[in-house]
C-alpha cells in the first residue's frame, strides 16, 4: 500500500512539474529550463542521498554505478529536455499524457530484457495507453 501512495505522490509531482515547467518555459528555452532544473535537482538529490544513505552509496558495486550512469544520461538530461520541448510545443494537456505513456515502454522493456511475462491486465493496459494517446493526439 505504501508503494501505491508513493506512486500517486510521484504522479502528482510530475503533473505539477509539467505545469510549472510550462509557466517557466514562457521565459526561457527548453534547453535553459532543463539545465536549471537539473542543477537544482542534482544539488538537492546529492545532499539527501549522502545525508540519508551514505553507507549504501559507499557499498555500491562498480557495475551498479555504471547502470545508474546510463539511467542518469537517458532519463534526466535527455528525457527532461525532450519533455520540456514537448511541453513548450504542445502544451501540458497534450504532452503530459504522451510522456505518461512510459508504462508502455517499461512493459516492453520488462518483457524483452527483464524476463517478465505478458498477462491479460498488462495487454489490456497497453492497448488502453495506445488508444488514449491516439485520442489525445487526434485532437486539433
Amino acid at each position: 500500500m505504501l508503494g501505491v501512495l508513493f506512486s500517486l505522490a510521484a504522479a502528482a509531482g510530475f503533473g505539477g512539474s509539467a505545469v510549472l515547467a510550462r509557466i517557466g518555459l514562457q521565459y526561457v528555452r527548453p534547453v535553459t529550463g532543463t539545465l536549471i532544473s537539473l542543477i537544482v535537482g542534482i544539488i538537492i538529490t546529492t545532499i539527501l542521498a549522502f545525508v540519508f544513505h551514505y553507507d549504501d552509496i559507499r557499498g555500491l558495486a562498480v557495475i551498479a554505478f555504471a547502470w545508474f550512469l546510463i539511467v542518469g544520461i537517458l532519463n534526466y538530461p535527455l528525457g527532461r529536455l525532450l519533455n520540456y520541448t514537448s511541453v513548450s510545443k504542445l502544451g501540458v494537456s497534450k504532452s503530459a499524457p504522451v510522456v505518461g505513456a512510459s508504462p508502455l515502454f517499461a512493459a516492453v522493456a520488462a518483457v524483452t530484457f527483464g524476463g517478465e511475462t505478458m498477462n491479460l491486465p498488462l495487454i489490456v493496459g497497453t492497448i488502453a495507453i495506445i488508444g488514449g494517446i491516439g485520442l489525445i493526439m487526434g485532437q486539433k
